[in-house]
């Protein structure tokens, strides 16, 4: 990476990044505006990449279905969440029959996925950050457990990049991300997990030490499989980002993939364990 990629990824970092923990840690409509957008933005990036492939995905329908959902879940509305995935098939179909374009066996999965998929995985943000109300206590704490596994995201991807960098001898899965390393992965996995206990340490409230270490190996493990899942994608596709949204980062997707498994695997755990 030169000098002014470098700067401008820095940049961009130093600005969006404490605004985006700030979004979480306060929570409100301002996380519900940020995670709708990047569920918006993902839907609409993966329609791009399976275009390449020739599947023509409903766009508007799709992007459409996904904000609904991402909704229902801030708005409590979780019960609501079927009647819509059913309406949507439907909507789908019929769309797909009148259609004079594309390949239904392609367009339908491609159109379908997306908006389910990526909803219901950063939706899951809007269920962490609610999840103490909906036992009667106060919520501000699970912003600071947002902030933590954000935090703990970053710091793998770091570790992980820096690790494979400089110690990287054994390929990871080359035929899905030709750089990633045996040692880089690890690397990221363990300050992972020392990132967790950091923050539990710092500034976390209403949650075990095992809780926090848990989150930890959630995004050091979950957090990287993420990133390898839109790395296939995107081989797939024949494509090296997502998107050229955000200069020298990528789209959407290449920002926030890593936290596609880990939002979903944190919530479950949460209301499975925690409370």
């Amino acid at each position: 990476m030169n000098l002014k990629s470098f700067g401008i990824r820095s940049l961009i970092a130093v600005i969006f990044g404490p605004a985006i923990l700030l979004a979480a840690w306060y929570g409100s409509h301002w996380w519900l505006a940020f995670v709708a957008l990047v569920v918006v933005l993902s839907v609409y990036e993966y329609y791009g990449l399976a275009q390449r492939k020739g599947a023509h995905g409903m766009h508007y329908m799709g992007i459409l279905a996904a904000f609904v959902m991402v909704l229902a879940l801030y708005y409590h509305a979780e019960w609501s969440i079927l009647p819509i995935i059913l309406l949507f098939l439907v909507a789908v179909q019929f769309y797909a029959l009148y259609r004079k374009e594309g390949s239904a066996l392609l367009d339908v999965p491609t159109t379908v996925f997306a908006p389910l998929y990526y909803a219901l995985s950063f939706g899951s943000f809007i269920l962490i950050r609610e999840l103490p109300a909906r036992y009667g206590l106060n919520s501000d704490p699970a912003g600071r457990w947002l902030v933590m596994l954000i935090l703990t995201i970053w710091i793998c991807d770091t570790a992980a990049y820096i690790g494979g960098s400089y110690l990287g001898r054994h390929k990871l899965m080359p035929r899905i991300s030709p750089n990633k390393t045996i040692e880089g992965t690890a690397l990221g996995f363990i300050f992972a997990v020392l990132m967790a206990w950091l923050c539990h340490v710092w500034f976390i409230q209403g949650l075990r030490l095992q809780d926090s270490l848990i989150i930890g190996i959630i995004a050091g493990s979950l957090g990287q499989y993420g990133d390898l899942f839109e790395s296939m994608f995107k081989r797939d596709a024949g494509v090296k980002d997502s998107s050229n949204l955000i200069p020298e980062h990528g789209g959407a997707l290449d920002r926030f993939d890593s936290l596609t498994l880990c939002a979903p695997v944190m919530y479950l755990y949460l209301k499975w364990f925690a409370f």
